[in-house]
């Protein structure tokens, strides 16, 4: 499960899912996670055996990020890669912080808004930025920052941490929290990853923390591991659920197939069956431990 919309089409502006269902760039996401476009990356199989849950899932992954970065009543957060804003609004209202959301989608960014807007916590709380995070970030200074399962779009992780580092005050915290590559996997595996999710820039374990450090951070304090997520509760139950739950829904909404209606612009059977198949490309990495989930917090010096 990635964090977006219809990855193939550049900043989702051909999200016909999302425009469907009132929130344009979110895709197919907005069935399993709503507003949050990331996976429930928490170690509870009631939730991932429980397509209803997926979403509160989220939530939770959402929050243990919050947890783990401090984030205090009155802080100002950057969230990189925010999507649609559903973290940022509910760190702004669960939180009470400041978000500043950037997102490289214009799409995403006039949803994100639009959802503001609706959000009586978000109002004047979240604020949402368009820009390119490897060549300019809101200057802050920020408090704390977070990137959200978004790193295999961003070809220089160098680039981002840099400015990272430079919109946070002294003592600022930034949490990267991502599927990474280990140094078991192999070209032929990212080249099967980049034909279902189009960007090949996955982060990777053994090279990570070179790069915080090589932006001015210091060693992780923090370095949490979440691959037995997805090699227990998420293997055990995702492809069932969204059979299950998920799919009965997306087919009749979506009925059809590319030779029997040619005109419609999306199949739900058919986007059921391809975002299966990637997800499980990515489950069968993590059984093989070519790839994790890992969570780590780094802290810019006081002085």
């Amino acid at each position: 499960m990635t964090r977006g919309g219809q990855g193939t089409v550049p900043h989702y502006a051909g999200d016909v899912v999302g425009a469907q269902l009132g929130l344009p760039g979110g895709g197919l996401h907005i069935y399993l996670t709503g507003d949050l476009l990331h996976p429930p990356m928490v170690s509870d199989p009631g939730i991932w055996s429980d397509g209803r849950q997926w979403r509160r899932g989220a939530a939770l992954h959402t929050l243990q990020i919050a947890e783990l970065a401090e984030l205090a009543a009155g802080e100002w957060v950057m969230d990189i890669g925010g999507g649609l804003g559903g973290p940022a609004r509910l760190l702004a209202g669960r939180r009470g912080v400041h978000v500043t959301s950037v997102t490289n989608s214009p799409v995403h960014a006039e949803t994100c808004r639009r959802l503001n807007r609706a959000h009586r916590p978000s109002r004047g709380s979240v604020a949402v930025r368009v820009g390119d995070c490897q060549r300019s970030l809101p200057a802050g200074p920020f408090d704390a920052a977070l990137s959200i399962n978004m790193l295999y779009q961003v070809k220089d992780h160098r680039a981002l941490y840099e400015r990272v580092f430079r919109s946070l005050a002294p003592g600022g915290r930034f949490v990267v929290d991502d599927w990474m590559l280990t140094s078991l996997a192999t070209d032929a595996d990212i080249a099967a990853l980049t034909r279902h999710f189009q960007f090949p820039y996955f982060a990777r374990t053994t090279t990570v923390e070179d790069d915080l450090m090589s932006a001015g951070f210091p060693p992780a304090e923090a370095s949490l591991d979440l691959g037995h997520v997805a090699r227990g509760p998420m293997a055990d139950h995702f492809e069932r659920q969204m059979w299950d739950h998920f799919a009965p829904r997306v087919i009749s909404d979506w009925p059809g197939d590319p030779v029997g209606a040619p005109g419609r612009p999306a199949y739900g059977r058919l986007m059921i069956e391809e975002f299966v198949t990637a997800v499980n490309l990515t489950i069968d990495l993590y059984l093989r431990r070519c790839m994790t989930y890992r969570r780590l917090l780094v802290r810019k010096p006081s002085s």
